[in-house]
């Protein structure tokens, strides 16, 4: 079993039914709609966002099809699954042998992943050419912005190439010493020096015998574990940091829900800010459920009175679902689907 069928698997154990397996391709692959964000965290499975950036649209309905044909999974209503016990016990010892990175974290780092990397990556490269005297290589990076970036950061900074090289091996080295040793070796194989070419994923995954997209997603964790270190103490890492001083956001929210919550601050009202905005007032609705979920400090007493919210609670307890309209169902007439929404956001992620 390879390790995108091991994460839909997990996926559809989370959702239990409740939602189509194409809302788990969406979160793999990380399209950031409201729906997927809330479902992600509603369900426990955010930390997979955009953790298979590159999955095929076919290969997923293929990784899907196994699944089924194996009995790992059963298919309730069009395209939702439930998990079988067979699909319960093979998870668990797959998830034994081959568990998540525990600084794995895709929806806080997505935004910043790809960047950091590309920038670490031939920063290193430009950085070991140099000291060998060495200009003329190909780098590894064609993105201009980022080929761009390093060669301003290199350029503005006052210490020698030496002492920076020996600046960012020490930030590095205690970055990886929270990591295992393997996946340590991973993330410094796949380093391209000079007169050195970095391994692939490929070629890491032969090495190690393991499975590719297994390599994947375990660098992708030792990358946010680099992140979470470094922003967490930024003093402490002066090369490190400079790599995300202008890439880590906060709060981990989409521009459109920021651009909403900046109209909340100024008191507009939900129809205000649709009416401002040019927007759908389900869309302002998407934005301030996401706000729910992202901003602990984000009160939704203003759309849900004190009273409503121990209603719908009370139904949630009882019925143990995420399913709106079950839950609908159980409570009073006047309690809106948003209103439902914004509880589950609040008290139930």
């Amino acid at each position: 079993m390879n390790y995108i069928q091991v994460s839909i698997l997990f996926c559809i154990k989370q959702l239990k039914g409740e939602r189509t397996a194409y809302g788990i391709y969406h979160l793999l692959t990380g399209k950031k709609s409201a729906q997927t964000i809330q479902d992600g965290k509603i369900f426990g499975i955010s930390f997979l966002f955009q953790s298979f950036v590159y999955l095929d649209k076919r290969f997923f309905e293929t990784c899907v099809a196994y699944l089924k044909e194996q009995q790992y999974i059963e298919e309730t209503e069009n395209q939702k699954y439930v998990m079988t016990d067979k699909g319960q016990a093979r998870l668990e010892d797959e998830l034994t042998a081959r568990p998540f990175h525990p600084a794995l974290d895709g929806w806080k780092f997505a935004s910043s992943t790809q960047l950091f990397l590309a920038r670490i990556t031939l920063f290193i490269q430009t950085l070991s050419n140099l000291q060998y005297f060495q200009k003329g290589f190909l780098p590894i990076s064609k993105n201009p912005e980022v080929i761009q970036w390093v060669k301003t950061y290199i350029m503005s900074q006052k210490q020698t190439r030496q002492e920076l090289a020996a600046e960012l091996f020490k930030e590095l080295r205690t970055c990886l010493k929270g990591c295992t040793e393997r996946d340590a070796s991973l993330f410094v194989l796949q380093l391209t020096g000079y007169q050195r070419v970095g391994f692939t994923k490929n070629q890491l995954a032969y090495q190690y015998e393991l499975d590719e997209h297994y390599v994947h997603i375990q660098l992708l964790g030792v990358i946010h574990h680099i992140i979470e270190k470094v922003s967490k103490n930024n003093e402490s890492f002066h090369v490190l940091s400079s790599f995300l001083r202008d890439l880590y956001l906060e709060l981990p929210l989409t521009s459109s829900t920021l651009k909403t919550y900046s109209w909340l601050q100024k008191g507009k009202t939900l129809e205000e800010i649709a009416y401002i905005r040019r927007l759908k007032e389900s869309t302002i609705e998407d934005h301030i459920a996401e706000l729910a979920l992202f901003v602990p400090s984000f009160s939704i007493d203003a759309y849900v009175s004190p009273k409503q919210q121990e209603e719908i609670i009370s139904a949630f307890e009882g019925l143990r679902t995420n399913k709106l309209k079950v839950i609908k169902e159980e409570v009073k007439d006047d309690v809106t689907y948003f209103q439902i929404r914004l509880v589950l956001a609040k008290h139930f992620t």
